[in-house]
This record gives structure tokens, sequence and C-alpha cells, in this order.
């Protein structure tokens, strides 16, 4: 995890701040797989934070739920795996992570695209 380390610490500060807005993997490595996008957002149920992840296929979506420490795991796997981009929006920042051919992590900070949290949706658990 220690290429990720600077990812995962602003995602949890930023989840510390109550900053997170959401969060969307992208560039996917292989198009012919059929998996275009994963967007990452954060519900409350029954009190516990849960992290909704929408995998966009070509044909249609799916869905699954995480912890803050499997969620980690799963956008690590993904990034090293399937996805190049990842891009962490927050009310403070944009951070952009660019994944090369050669598994090397870089950064990028871009002004935030968001000044307020995306509106809540009520969830079934």
């Amino acid at each position: 995890m220690s290429d990720f380390k600077v990812f995962f610490d602003i995602l949890q500060e930023n989840l510390l701040n109550d900053e997170f807005v959401k969060l969307t993997l992208s560039k996917p490595m292989r198009k012919s797989e059929g998996l275009l996008n994963v967007y990452v957002r954060l519900f409350k149920v029954e009190g516990k934070e849960v992290f909704e992840l929408k995998y966009r296929h070509s044909e249609e979506n799916t869905f699954k739920q995480f912890s803050l420490d499997a969620l980690t795991v799963e956008l690590e796997k993904l990034l090293l795996e399937t996805f190049r981009t990842a891009t962490l929006f927050t009310l403070s920042q944009d951070l952009i992570v660019l994944v090369s051919k050669k598994k090397l992590v870089s950064y990028r900070d871009n002004a935030p695209s968001f000044k307020n949290k995306l509106p809540e949706i009520p969830m079934q658990s």
C-alpha cells in the first residue's frame, strides 16, 4: 500500500474533516473487459459510514458496499490491475492519482470542482 499512502492519507483526512464528495476511477487499461468506470459515494446506513461502489460496465451497472478498510484494498487492486486514474473530489481540492504502465504512482492537485457536498440519497441496507 506504500505507493498509494499519500492518496489514502488524503482520503482519510477529508473523511475526518467531512470534505469528501466522491471518488471516480477512470481510464481503464483494457476497454475490451467492459468495465468503464467505478464511482465511489459515501452513505450513512444505520449510523455507520458505508462506501458504495458503482461499477459502470458497457452493458450494465453493478453495486457493492465496503467499509473504509475494505475500500482501500479494493481501490489499490483496481488501480494496479484495471484503471490508470483516480480522481478524489473534495471540498478543498481535487486530487488526481495517475498510475503509469510501469505501475509508478504520481499525483496532481487541482482546484476543487465542488463547492458543496452531493445530496444525500436514502439507501436501503
